[in-house]
C-alpha cells in the first residue's frame, strides 16, 4: 500500500475566531498549519478528543472555516504555561478546498524531481552447446510420447459377405470372413480360397456386403 505523503508543517501568525455554542466567538492565534492538522493559541479550555471549530481570517482573503479535534495539550513546558493561554494541537482529518488554498499560498509544495528513466537490461540468450556434458537431450515431442492405440478384439470385428467368380469360368464362391474392414475381409477371403484352391488367383470379387453376424466358412463350389 503506498503511504500518504504531508506536506511538512509551517510556521505561521494567522488570526482566528474559535465558535463556541451560543454563536460566542473567541479570539485565538495558529502558529504552525500542515496539510493534517494545525496549532492554535487560545485562552478556551478544551480536553482532548473534543471537536472544535475555527474561522481563520488570513490577510486580503476571505474567511476559511474550519473543522478540527483537538488531539494534544502543548501548553506544558512552553512560554505560555504561566498565562491563561493554552496552546493545542488539532488534527483536521477532512481538510477544505479553501483550506488547502491556503496552505498552498503559505507553503507552496516543492517541485517534483525530475523522471529519469533507467534502461531495464536485458539478458542475452546464449546458443545451446549440444557437445558440451552438461547438456541435456531434447525432450520427446508429445506425439512421440503417446502410447498407441489399443487394437480392438477380433471378436468384436464385424463380418462381410464376399462373392467370387472364377475368372474365365462358370465357377462363383460365398464366402463369410470376420475382418475390421471391406479391404481386409477381400483378403481374408483370398487368402482362405488359397487354402482350399490351388488356382486362387484366378478368382475376383464379385461383391461384398458386411452383415450382422456369421461364421468364416468356404462353401464348396457353385
Amino acid at each position: 500500500m503506498a503511504r500518504i505523503t504531508r506536506r511538512r508543517r509551517t510556521t505561521c501568525k494567522l488570526a482566528c475566531a474559535i465558535v463556541q455554542s451560543g454563536r460566542q466567538r473567541s479570539p485565538g492565534r495558529i502558529v504552525t498549519i500542515s496539510e493534517g492538522g494545525l496549532a492554535v493559541i487560545t485562552d478556551v479550555h478544551f480536553e482532548q478528543g473534543d471537536p472544535i471549530r475555527l474561522l481563520i481570517k488570513p490577510e486580503g482573503s476571505k474567511v476559511v472555516p474550519v473543522c478540527a479535534i483537538i488531539w494534544n495539550d502543548q501548553s506544558a513546558g512552553s512560554a505560555v504555561a504561566t498565562s491563561r493561554l493554552q496552546r493545542f494541537g488539532c488534527v483536521v482529518s477532512d481538510p477544505s478546498r479553501s483550506y488547502l488554498e491556503l496552505l498552498g499560498r503559505i507553503a507552496p509544495p516543492p517541485p517534483p524531481p525530475p523522471h529519469r528513466a533507467e534502461p531495464v537490461p536485458i539478458a542475452k540468450s546464449q546458443p545451446r552447446d549440444q557437445e558440451s556434458d552438461w547438456a541435456e537431450p531434447d525432450l520427446p515431442r508429445s506425439r512421440e510420447i503417446q502410447p498407441p492405440p489399443k487394437p480392438e478384439p477380433e471378436e468384436n470385428w464385424p463380418y462381410f459377405r464376399v462373392r467370387m467368380k472364377q475368372i474365365g469360368g462358370p465357377r462363383t464362391r460365398i464366402l463369410t470372413v470376420c475382418a475390421r474392414s471391406a479391404t481386409q475381409a477381400e483378403s481374408r477371403a483370398q487368402e482362405a480360397l488359397a487354402e482350399a484352391c490351388d488356382a486362387s488367383e484366378g478368382w475376383g470379387v464379385l461383391h461384398i456386403a458386411r452383415v450382422s453376424s456369421g461364421r468364416s466358412a468356404l462353401p464348396p463350389p457353385g
